[in-house]
């Protein structure tokens, strides 16, 4: 037990340690945009004061542990789904990198990789908004404060089918690892700045990329703006399917969901979806049969 508990001190030691260039450069860069005067939106409420940070960095090292596990159940099911479609021969040819994509130009494939994963990701965010998987998303969303540290609370269920999930189906489609290597740290930066405190929109932009002032739209309460604004780096999927919100000369200034029964503590925060969906299953089996609803 002794050996045990200290390789996991080694392995959050290590963590830590290759978390910390990112930490630092978050830190201060977004820290420093949002001292500059006028530039923040939530005035007078930097991350260090945030209530929530220590939740944030409790997520941030639990799915760093998770991660290599996390990444190996996806490849696992997707390998497994596939066989269901095709060939055993063809499976292990895509599992090679030779997909859709696997002959075209390395730009060509940066463009696709982006436009792609953005685009699946869209429609992922918006699946966690919907009944059944909205408790696993709840917990990013509890955050009654938001800046850079918040990109960081997502339990790892929502991670494994999101974030985690997309690179591989990209891997699938013949888009070869370098590229996802090469573009992964944006995918960082730019989970810092929407997170940020900042009241940049960008202006014509706005349709375009998604800002700060979009994203932190998508943290309020469900009537105020929280249900909209579901891209992760292109706003331009919000515009074209209709889930677009940035009210002119407004910024948002309240965040947070309206379970009132939200666990605060950590431990309580990762059993409370599980706890939801059973209570969910529980009620539709209470459900008389359809034909005996009473209008």
């Amino acid at each position: 037990m002794q050996a045990l508990v200290h390789q996991l001190q080694q392995q959050i030691v290590s963590i830590l340690q290759n978390m910390t260039p990112s930490l630092l450069a978050g830190g201060v860069i977004f820290t420093g945009l949002a001292l500059i005067p006028g530039a923040a939106c939530n005035p007078r409420k930097p991350w260090w004061r945030n209530p929530g940070l220590s939740i944030d960095g409790f997520y941030a090292v639990l799915n760093a542990l998770l991660a290599p596990y996390l990444s190996s159940a996806v490849v696992v099911v997707l390998a497994l789904t596939l066989t269901l479609f095709l060939p055993t021969t063809q499976v292990i040819e895509i599992l090679k990198g030779r997909g859709l994509f696997a002959g075209l130009p390395f730009l060509t494939q940066c463009a696709l990789y982006l436009a792609i994963s953005d685009f699946s990701l869209y429609w992922i965010h918006r699946g966690f908004h919907r009944k059944i998987l909205w408790p696993f998303h709840a917990i990013h969303h509890a955050s009654e404060e938001v800046d850079w540290t918040t990109g960081y609370r997502m339990h790892p269920i929502n991670l494994m089918l999101g974030a985690n999930l997309v690179p591989f189906l990209m891997l699938y489609l013949g888009i070869p690892l370098d590229v996802i290597i090469l573009l992964a740290p944006l995918d960082t930066a730019v989970g810092y700045f929407v997170h940020s405190n900042l009241n940049w929109t960008l202006g014509p932009l706005k349709y375009v990329i998604a800002t700060p002032v979009f994203h932190r739209w998508h943290h309020t309460r469900v009537n105020q703006g929280g249900g909209a604004n579901f891209a992760p780096t292109f706003a331009i999927w919000d515009v074209l399917f209709g889930t677009f919100f940035m009210p002119a000369g407004e910024l948002p200034a309240g965040y947070g969901i309206d379970d009132e029964s939200f666990p605060s503590r950590f431990s309580s925060q990762l059993v409370y979806p599980f706890k939801a969906l059973i209570r969910l299953i529980g009620f539709r089996k209470r459900l008389p049969p359809a034909g005996e609803l009473t209008p």
